[in-house]
């Protein structure tokens, strides 16, 4: 594949996925402003906190979205999107308030139309004890 997105124009498409209203409406950001591969954190606080004060599932979810698109971007060319087809989470313990959980993704493989991602969900301070763990399979969509 030639003209992949790299430098600021995957830079300006990894923001444009942050600024989507529900990350920004849970406070994600990324773990590093200027290496957006590196994930997103999502802090478990306000719309993020059950009434156990834990972490909701679907709070956790858009992160991991969110990770599994950024772990795509490289592969993309800026006429191609990457959306999501099939997930399948697995939440294995709960990430308590007042906590920050860092969710990354790993681009598995990737052919012409699809791309396979795996998400690690961790508590910020804890990494090695994943809170939740995900298979996603994106769609590409666009010019190839």
């Amino acid at each position: 594949m030639t003209g992949l997105l790299a430098g600021d124009d995957l830079l300006a498409r990894a923001e444009a996925a942050l600024a989507v209203a529900l990350p920004d409406a849970l406070g994600v950001e990324f773990v590093d402003p200027h290496a957006p591969l590196d994930g997103v954190v999502l802090p478990v606080a306000g719309l993020a906190v059950t009434p156990a004060a834990t972490a909701h599932a679907a709070a956790l979810g858009a992160a991991i979205e969110l990770a599994g698109y950024l772990a795509v971007l490289p592969t993309l060319t800026p006429a191609q999107h990457a959306v999501t087809h099939q997930i399948a989470t697995q939440y294995l313990r709960p990430a308590p308030g007042g906590r920050r959980v860092r969710v990354v993704g790993t681009l598995t493989r990737r052919a012409r139309e699809l791309a396979f991602v795996a998400v690690t969900a961790s508590l910020e301070d804890a990494p090695a004890r994943p809170v939740a763990l995900s298979q996603l399979t994106k769609s590409i969509v666009g010019a190839i």
